[in-house]
């Protein structure tokens, strides 16, 4: 749960945001390609990230740090794929497992075990957690929720956390933002739906305990690498 009132807490936590990772098709959308992150330095970001004495978090941690002054590793850093594309599962959480660096995936729970076999199954993403992955909401449809009716919105947040929880058989506190779109409503609603923690697109580091669901997040796209994860971080 959330402390009443809110810590002043400060805590400088870099939060990376990934898609996919993979190969692309040749045809695919330029936003496909961009969200794609080649398997080749997708493993070379993270060996660096392991080999420069990061340490990758849970949002657990990081709630519990942020709200409650649990302490922290040194350079913790939290590493997150939006939206639940199949391919994290096969090459992305492999490495993360054996480098032992736990991750998050925020899922489209309309999207799992759907039409579209890109994205993961319900028993898939159970390999995922059991891979380390801690798993949150990004809504029901991927619908940008500042733009809804707020009775809709709050569907979309309730449905997809239950969605979750029924399947996994545990609490699901964590959300992202489609499109990283929100507003007062959106977050009031968020809170009402039971979240307690959610990340945003806004850059930067600095993480505020007063501000629990306006986390801010770096996206890493593809051609980024190592040069780029580094001009991030340091």
């Amino acid at each position: 749960m959330l402390p009443d009132p809110l810590p002043h807490r400060t805590l400088a936590v870099p939060i990376l945001m990934y898609h996919r990772v993979g190969g692309v098709s040749p045809g695919a959308p330029s936003i496909t390609r961009a969200l794609t992150v080649p398997t080749a330095q997708f493993d070379a970001e993270m060996r660096w990230l392991h080999d420069s004495g990061f340490h990758a978090i849970t949002p657990l941690e990081l709630f519990a740090a942020l709200e409650h002054g649990a302490r922290l590793p040194s350079k913790p850093v939290m590493i997150t794929f939006d939206d639940g594309y199949r391919d994290i599962l096969w090459n992305a959480a492999p490495l993360l497992h054996r480098l032992r660096m736990p991750a998050t995936a925020f899922l489209i729970t309309d999207r799992i075990s759907g039409a579209d076999p890109s994205f993961l199954t319900w028993a898939e993403v159970k390999r995922l957690e059991a891979r380390g992955f801690s798993i949150g909401s990004h809504t029901v449809h991927h619908l940008e929720l500042p733009y809804l009716p707020p009775r809709e919105a709050f569907v979309e947040l309730v449905a997809s956390r239950a969605a979750l929880e029924e399947h996994l058989h545990r609490a699901v506190p964590w959300f992202a933002y489609p499109s990283g779109r929100f507003d007062a409503t959106v977050v009031g609603l968020l809170r009402k739906a039971g979240y307690v923690m959610a990340v945003t697109t806004m850059h930067g580091d600095l993480q505020r305990a007063a501000s629990p669901y306006l986390l801010r997040r770096d996206a890493v796209y593809s051609g980024f690498g190592v040069r780029g994860l580094e001009g991030l971080l340091r």
